[in-house]
């Protein structure tokens, strides 16, 4: 359980470096730029937060069962 957390931070940790990285080579402006990134940095945080809470959700299942 615990390599597969850190494979998926890895994972997302890399979309994200990659998908900056993309748009600050491609020709737009500063404002423009800044713009995209801000969404596409907000777009990945909460799609990491939904991840982060569905794995909360499993981990509580996972205990639920080891109580019982």
């Amino acid at each position: 359980m615990k390599n597969t957390g850190i494979a998926i931070v890895s994972l997302v940790g890399g979309l994200i470096i990659g998908s900056a990285l993309t748009m600050l080579f491609t020709p737009q402006s500063g404002p423009e730029l800044r713009r995209k990134i801000k969404e596409s940095l907000g777009d990945e945080i909460d799609r990491m937060k939904e991840k982060l809470n569905e794995v909360e959700e499993q981990i509580e299942q996972a205990r639920c069962k080891c109580d019982d």
